[in-house]
């Protein structure tokens, strides 16, 4: 999705969530650096960093019931380099640092090993 994102005509914050997920293979290997980081950054702007960490924890839920495992990593993916590339934010921000908490927890207590070990909040707080 994320080159399918047409950044000339606009998009949703919903729709730069997903092409940031999209961005991301299976690997975590990230095709498309630039928007990710981009939107990371700027992302404060248009929506708190609480809100689009619960439009993750979101996107992960449905993408359980909805049976997609790539969806699921990719989204893992991208909270990991949210926490590498700006550790500061989870810092600053105890309840955001809560909510990345919450969904390592959730992970865990699936028994989902391989998405929770993306996930490394502890190191930034």
């Amino acid at each position: 999705m994320a080159g399918t994102l047409d950044l000339d005509k606009g998009c949703t914050v919903e729709e730069l969530l997903r092409g940031c997920i999209e961005a991301f293979d299976d690997s975590g290997k990230v095709r498309d650096p630039q928007l990710v980081r981009m939107f990371l950054m700027m992302h404060p702007w248009y929506i708190p960093s609480t809100e689009l960490a619960a439009k993750l924890l979101q996107i992960y839920q449905q993408s359980r019931k909805d049976n997609s495992s790539s969806l699921q990593v990719k989204t893992c993916h991208l909270v990991r380099y949210w926490i590498s590339a700006f550790p500061a934010e989870f810092d600053l921000n105890p309840e955001l640092a809560e909510q990345i908490k919450e969904l390592k927890a959730l992970l865990d207590q699936e028994g989902n090993r391989r998405h929770s070990s993306l996930i490394d909040i502890e190191s930034v707080l």
